[in-house]
């Protein structure tokens, strides 16, 4: 997987769509955040949010080194954008292969 590619892709995409506003916002986003990660084509099934878990879920098939790179990407993308979210919520990135278990996991 080519890690820097993805996350251009995904800034390109998130730019349009993630709103800088209020912490009040913050599902807003993960869902628009969502769809910015589904766009790019990646993800081995949908991207999932959670208000429950706080967590924006994601699926890809990529060992963990570079579920971390990608992870880290994302994270900051949201960052450089402005997207805010409560404290507490972050991406679970899983494998297809993990058996439900994640295989990076990073705070926004």
């Amino acid at each position: 997987m080519k890690c820097k590619n993805t996350i251009a892709v995904l800034a390109a995409t998130m730019i349009i769509g993630v709103s800088q506003v209020s912490y009040a916002d913050t599902v807003d986003n993960a869902y628009k955040f969502c769809s910015a990660l589904d766009a790019t084509g990646l993800l081995s099934k949908p991207c999932n949010v959670s208000g429950r878990n706080q967590s924006i879920d994601v699926t890809m098939d990529a060992s963990s080194s570079e579920a971390r790179k990608m992870c880290s990407g994302i994270v900051a993308q949201a960052s450089q954008v402005g997207a805010r979210f409560d404290r507490g919520w972050k991406v679970r990135i899983y494998s297809p292969y993990s058996n439900g278990n994640t295989i990076a996991q990073c705070s926004f």
